[in-house]
């Protein structure tokens, strides 16, 4: 799942960031791992989930995804991907499927070493991690830091740096609030791992502290 583990940000707004992603694998568990996927749907529903989606239906939560349409396409899936602002709901989420034991590989993205805390309070142990090491290049060809914590949400960089900006200046503007804006944001990432309640903190910040580079003033 390594499409979630380049959110640019802060320590600080990270820590309000998880993803967490259930994936059977092929030749061992995909045949008939509908049911599986059902029964992780309605786990992250259960927690407070933010966003969820999945490229198989083409749309997230925040596009208009319902959930009971979703599960009922989930024979002919592999995987099931969700968004959480908050440590409880991702605890709550690995519990529940702990006691479940579906079954099926599940990885939890964020700042490690909170994933790590999290997993030991559920019991549980992880075996394996993936990590992020930065951007090199030509960095300074990239829209400003404060638009890539935005755009970086979107793993498959669906979110384009024009998108973002647009919607700060209807924001600035009046037209929309922060919370729309930031479900306009969301849309063309059909994983579901935006974040909007991140994405309306940075946002906020931005306008707060008139970021420059991040409208088209």
């Amino acid at each position: 799942m390594t499409h979630s583990l380049h959110r640019l940000g802060t320590e600080e707004n990270l820590r309000h960031d998880f993803c967490i992603y259930t994936r059977a694998a092929k030749g061992i568990n995909r045949e008939h791992c509908g049911d599986g996927l059902r029964k992780t749907l309605k786990i992250y529903i259960s927690e407070d989930v933010v966003n969820y989606g999945s490229s198989h239906s083409g749309k997230s939560f925040m596009a208009g995804l319902d959930p009971e349409e979703y599960a009922k396409t989930l024979d002919n899936s592999y995987g099931v991907i969700a968004t959480f602002a908050d440590r409880e709901a991702v605890a709550g989420v690995l519990k529940k499927a702990k006691e479940e034991q579906i079954g099926i590989s599940t990885v939890v993205s964020g700042l490690i070493d909170e994933v790590v805390d999290i997993a030991h309070e559920c019991g549980l142990h992880p075996h394996t991690a993936t990590l992020s090491l930065g951007i090199y290049g030509k960095t300074e060809l990239l829209p400003k830091r404060e638009i890539l914590e935005m755009t970086t949400m979107c793993g498959h960089s669906l979110i384009a740096a024009g998108l973002v900006k647009s919607v700060i200046e209807k924001i600035k503007a009046g037209k929309i609030t922060v919370e729309e804006g930031a479900r306009i944001i969301a849309k063309p990432c059909t994983c579901g791992i935006f974040n909007t309640r991140r994405g309306c903190a940075l946002m906020k910040k931005m306008l707060e502290e008139k970021c420059a580079g991040c409208s088209d003033d």
